[in-house]
């Protein structure tokens, strides 16, 4: 009786920990398992519409060890993406010392408001407004505070504290109204199918968002035919 309590307690203490999620998902990753690495390269290549696409490569052997050592070991789909630290937009390598687990689900801060940081530091990298090393060293020690840095906020866009969508305060980041940056896709969020420029229904679905490639394939969307 007396573990099961003090496992009981852990469970609530770990909830109030910064860095972890009601389900006990690490916001942020653990730096001696995912310290982050990149590819030798310059804001020029990441710069080219379709890099991240091309460069994308990590084997589902590699996405299940990223699950093991984070000792998780089930869940459901969509829960988690298998996600690279520094965004391979921002020249991340495909290594596991590049690969953690991150949540969808855990509020506020998640996979979801962290594509929006990457898309940020991408377009900023790409205006010459923040050095490509910066940006790479920036999100690698704490996503969560480039965010609040490269946002100007202590909150996701649109989000309570509670992660509850507020009226009035803007999209989420991800759910982009305005045009895209050159070379993302459009989601159609409930065909579950996306759509590259130039598309007759590329940014026209009733709902839907802009993201790169490579994030949407990471989400399981698959690429419309017309």
């Amino acid at each position: 009786a007396l573990a099961r309590a003090l496992v009981f307690v852990a469970l609530i203490l770990s909830s109030d920990v910064p860095g972890h999620g009601r389900d006990l998902s690490p916001i942020l990753p653990d730096p001696k398992l995912t310290p982050g690495d990149v590819l030798p390269v310059t804001a020029a290549d990441i710069c080219v519409p379709g890099y991240s696409g091309k460069v994308r490569n990590v084997p589902e052997s590699v996405k299940q060890k990223a699950y093991a050592l984070y000792g998780i070991t089930s869940h459901g789909p969509r829960e988690y993406e298998v996600d690279h630290l520094i965004s391979l937009e921002l020249g991340g390598s495909n290594s596991i010392r590049n690969l953690w687990p991150q949540s969808y689900k855990t509020q506020p801060w998640n996979a979801t408001v962290k594509d929006g940081l990457e898309n940020r530091l991408h377009k900023l990298v790409c205006e010459g407004k923040v050095d490509l090393g910066t940006a790479q060293r920036e999100i690698a020690t704490d996503w969560v505070a480039a965010y609040k840095k490269y946002f100007g906020t202590d909150l996701p866009k649109g989000r309570s504290a509670k992660g509850v969508r507020v009226r009035g305060t803007g999209p989420a980041p991800r759910v982009t109204l305005r045009a895209p940056v050159a070379g993302m896709v459009w989601v159609n969020t409930q065909s579950g199918k996306y759509f590259r420029p130039g598309s007759r229904y590329y940014g026209k679905t009733k709902v839907g968002q802009y993201m790169t490639e490579a994030q949407a394939l990471r989400q399981h969307y698959t690429a419309a035919r017309n």
